[in-house]
């Protein structure tokens, strides 16, 4: 009967407590010059002062009242949406992931784009006020583990756009990533970041020196160097091309991987520095890397120098890789041309 008398008295709080703050928004007008004044900052700060005195389950009751209010509008959603951001996260992060990942729709969280100084993700907000702010990446990936997979997924990248200023800042969050990953979808996630953790999402790309004197630092397994070379052409100095390819080399990632690496990374090198391409070519050890790089180089100097482009498939043996590069070769031309005809029927190519 206790119990039942306390939350009665919670949820009649609760409900007075949002009525006040639907009351405030409807006897005020939106007048920038009263909310900037004395009267309204007081009235905010006591309102931010009872909001402190909410635990996690009144908080959830809160939110369900005022987003089930026929008069919920713009306004009021802002000022929800501040207080959650600068009273509830800052107090109760663990159970504001739970909470936001649970009943996103009562946060304001949807695939809206809301107007620029209204609403903010909250949950974005709560991983950038702990990753920045506060510095304190293990709390993140605490909060991230208490939420859902598909919050995890979409949140989880805010941690690398947040934490990633220094290589032992890199190197925490590396750590804090892979104590996270304890499900084979986690494992996926993080797998999928690993990329964006190595080479970051800056348009001003870090250096051949930078990225490798890390990665041979981190220790990376073979599978999550798998990982952090996802799309490493996008991501790499065209000039540092030939680095990065005799790099791949030397690692312990899978043949047929780091042949697909090669040849994304040539295919760009090529569009963009031929003649650099060949080069490399002629000076390069046989290697599954080097028959990639010929593989790609063909495909794409073919329209420019093709007598110097078979030249180079002359050199891979029959199989995948030839094929691979005369395929690309022929889907290259004009459809339907005499001269596409002629290739595929010297190539044995199908039409």
């Amino acid at each position: 009967m206790d119990r039942r008398k306390e939350d009665l008295a919670m949820k009649a709080m609760v409900k007075t407590f949002a009525s006040d703050i639907f009351a405030l928004r409807r006897d005020y007008p939106e007048d920038p010059s009263w909310e900037s004044g004395e009267k309204f900052r007081k009235m905010q700060a006591n309102i931010k002062s009872r909001l402190e005195e909410l635990d996690p389950s009144a908080i959830k009751l809160f939110m369900d009242e005022c987003y089930n209010n026929p008069d919920l509008n713009l306004r009021i959603k802002r000022d929800l949406n501040f207080y959650v951001r600068t009273v509830f996260i800052s107090k109760y992060p663990f159970e504001m992931a739970r909470m936001m990942s649970k009943s996103p729709e009562l946060f304001g969280i949807n695939d809206k784009a809301m107007p620029e100084g209204y609403i903010q993700d909250p949950f974005k907000h709560l991983v950038y006020y702990y990753s920045y702010e506060r510095k304190d990446i293990q709390l993140v990936f605490q909060c991230l583990a208490e939420s859902s997979p598909e919050s995890q997924s979409k949140y989880i990248s805010g941690a690398l756009e947040f934490y990633t200023d220094s290589p032992p800042q890199r190197t925490e969050l590396l750590e804090e990533m892979r104590a996270f990953a304890s499900t084979p979808e986690q494992v996926e996630l993080v797998k999928r970041e690993l990329s964006e953790l190595v080479f970051g999402r800056s348009d001003a790309k870090p250096t051949f020196i930078e990225v490798s004197d890390w990665l041979e630092s981190a220790n990376l397994s073979s599978d999550e160097l798998v990982g952090a070379t996802k799309d490493m052409q996008e991501k790499v100095r065209v000039g540092e091309t030939a680095q990065w390819l005799d790099w791949l080399a030397r690692t312990e990632i899978p043949d047929e991987v780091s042949k697909e690496r090669a040849f994304e990374l040539a295919t760009q090198w090529t569009e963009k520095d031929y003649q650099a391409v060949g080069k490399w070519l002629n000076s390069s050890p046989d290697s599954p890397e080097k028959t990639a790089v010929a593989c790609a180089y063909a495909a794409k100097a073919y329209p420019y120098d093709p007598e110097g482009a078979m030249q180079w498939i002359q050199t891979l043996p029959q199989g995948t890789d030839r094929s691979k590069a005369l395929e690309t070769i022929y889907q290259g031309m004009p459809k339907d041309s005499d001269a596409a005809k002629a290739f595929a029927s010297d190539f044995g190519l199908r039409k």
